[in-house]
């Protein structure tokens, strides 16, 4: 049996250096928000001969823009994002300087739009995490929900930390996979709880801490299992996918692995220790 508890200060002490880089990130280089937060134009377009993606932002910095960015895609087409304030004119005949191309699709999102959905966005997390909350609260215990949820907030801002890193662009659907990358790893922690829970009535007499390794041995190759095979398919749409997926499933990729390591040593760790060091409810 491997006993995961005694490494949980090792642990910690990951979780707190991946922490303390994410924050360090965020403030430093920040998200790269896309139209959704930001607001502007997208435009879409496929040249007839292939254009090198330098020799569009030249063309893009000569007509005058400087607010933009431009990114190719599996396709062969031309992504060309421009913020709020650039006009869209100058990108389109900037761009017929480099030949005759096709223009495939265009978006605008205004900056009041933006703003609206960037709150919208926020309260979906808040109130995301409140739910979980009362939930395990109320099938377990109020501090099994404090620990699971410690863990939960500990998974996002490192998937979000490794977006501020990546430079990969936030957009709502990124948003969207966060809450289910929530949805992955709190899953897996509750199995966790559930067996405890169970030997806490089948091994009466058993001290908290080996009652935890216990459970998450016998829950091990599930968990592995599981997210084995998620992995996998979100590395290979990550890599494969293209722009639009790669965006998405990078917090897939990311998500799944620190998920895995929290609901194994991170999760039960705390309920363990809030147990110990604050209610006196567990033996030193």
């Amino acid at each position: 049996m491997i006993e995961f508890m005694r490494f949980r200060y090792y642990a910690y002490g990951v979780s707190l250096l991946l922490l303390g880089l994410s924050v360090f990130l965020l403030f430093w280089k920040g998200l790269n928000l896309g139209l959704d937060f930001t607001g502007g134009t997208l435009m879409e377009v496929r040249f007839e001969k292939k254009v090198p993606l330098g020799d569009v932002r030249k063309a893009m910095e000569t007509a005058g823009l400087r607010a933009f960015q431009v990114q190719d895609t599996a396709q062969g087409t031309v992504i060309v994002r421009l913020k709020v304030d650039e006009p869209r004119d100058k990108a389109l005949n900037a761009l017929k300087t480099l030949g005759n191309y096709q223009l495939l699709r265009v978006e605008t999102i205004g900056g009041i739009v933006s703003k609206e959905l960037r709150n919208k966005a926020f309260w979906a997390i808040i109130t995301a995490l409140l739910g979980i909350l009362l939930y395990l609260a109320y099938r377990f215990e109020p501090i099994w929900g404090l620990g699971a949820i410690l863990a939960l907030a500990h998974d996002v801002l490192i998937v979000v930390g490794a977006y501020s890193l990546t430079q990969f662009e936030v957009g709502l659907d990124v948003i969207a996979s966060l809450l289910i990358v929530a949805g992955y790893s709190v899953t897996d922690t509750v199995v966790v709880f559930d067996r405890i829970r169970e030997n806490l009535r089948l091994r009466k007499g058993t001290d908290f801490e080996s009652l935890i390794n216990i459970s998450i041995n016998q829950t091990l190759s599930r968990t592995l299992m599981t997210s084995l095979t998620t992995f996998v398919v979100s590395f290979v749409l990550f890599v494969l996918g293209g722009p639009a997926l790669s965006n998405i499933m990078f917090a897939f990729v990311v998500g799944v692995v620190v998920g895995t390591l929290s609901s194994i040593f991170v999760a039960s760790a705390l309920v363990l220790d809030i147990k110990r060091i604050f209610l006196k409810e567990v033996p030193a």
